[in-house]
């Protein structure tokens, strides 16, 4: 290709022959962004819509919380310990666990407005049934892991839920469920843990004759007791309950029409710009 050629086909960018050719061109430019823009309406209609059910908790103060800590001694008996942690930790590991999840799994295997048809599926290809079974407890732990979300806000020790489903009414049903389920689920963890250790306090007492060990397992069990108490009362508070949302979060029209047709147009113009250089190529091809 000679020089003349390549400031020819140069000169076709500059800004007086890219307005000139969008103008020339300005049917296929409208045509091009009509297209995206009608589009977007289209899938923005029939895309499944998603909504979102959100709900703060606060956990216990960090001193009503127990969690089972390693063995001390005490007067040259092993105890098993409990020591005070943030509340917030065992939430957040409960919301972790496919223990927790395997509840949600057992209670609302046959919903399919929570796992769909997935299910289904599986128990009709899968013919072995022990590993239909594994099949499906995997695939809906793994879809309530995306179901259900957490985040942690440090600044106020605050503990966020949402649930995003495509029945708004159903999340709402599924998040108040989750709140019952997790403060039970803590709160009984707890108390076994705590009614072991009230036990085995109990069982030194008996076993001791020293009565200023005795005095010392009494003051121990005494705690004991009295967090148990607290335990079965106390495990978080729900700052912002949940509620029945009006409005989907997925998708956004009215964003996702006006993104879709700015990409049109600007789509639209990179080819009414290109085209120019482009004839020119092929004709040069073709010589």
């Amino acid at each position: 290709m000679s020089n003349e050629e390549q400031k020819d086909m140069m000169d076709e960018f500059n800004i007086y022959n890219l307005i000139r050719n969008l103008w020339k061109d300005r049917y296929q430019v409208i045509l091009i962004t009509m297209i995206f823009a009608i589009g977007s309406i289209i899938y923005s209609l029939v895309v499944d819509h998603i909504y979102e059910v959100n709900a703060i908790i606060k956990p216990a103060e960090a001193s009503e919380e127990t969690s089972l800590e390693s063995s001390t001694n005490l007067m040259g008996f092993s105890l098993g310990g409990y020591t005070s942690t943030p509340v917030i930790n065992q939430i957040l590991l409960t919301l972790k666990s496919n223990t927790f999840l395997e509840i949600f799994y057992k209670k609302y295997e046959k919903e399919e407005r929570l796992f769909g048809d997935i299910l289904s599926k599986i128990d009709k290809i899968e013919p072995d049934k022990k590993l239909k079974e594994q099949m499906k407890h995997d695939t809906a732990i793994k879809i309530l892991e995306k179901v259900i979300k957490y985040a942690v806000n440090t600044d106020h020790n605050t503990i966020g839920l949402s649930v995003k489903l495509k029945d708004k009414y159903f999340a709402y049903e599924l998040m108040n469920e989750i709140l019952i389920t997790l403060r039970d689920y803590i709160r009984n963890q707890n108390v076994e843990n705590l009614q072991a250790d009230i036990e085995f306090y109990e069982d030194l007492i008996n076993k001791t004759k020293d009565s200023r060990v005795i005095q010392m397992l009494e003051k121990k069990l005494s705690t004991k007791i009295e967090d148990k108490f607290v335990l079965s009362s106390n495990v978080f508070t729900v700052v912002n309950k949940p509620y029945i949302p009006s409005k989907r979060i997925y998708p956004k029209r009215s964003f996702m029409v006006i993104m879709t047709t700015f990409l049109g147009g600007l789509f639209s113009v990179l080819i009414v710009s290109l085209k120019p250089g482009f004839k020119k190529i092929f004709a040069a091809i073709k010589e």
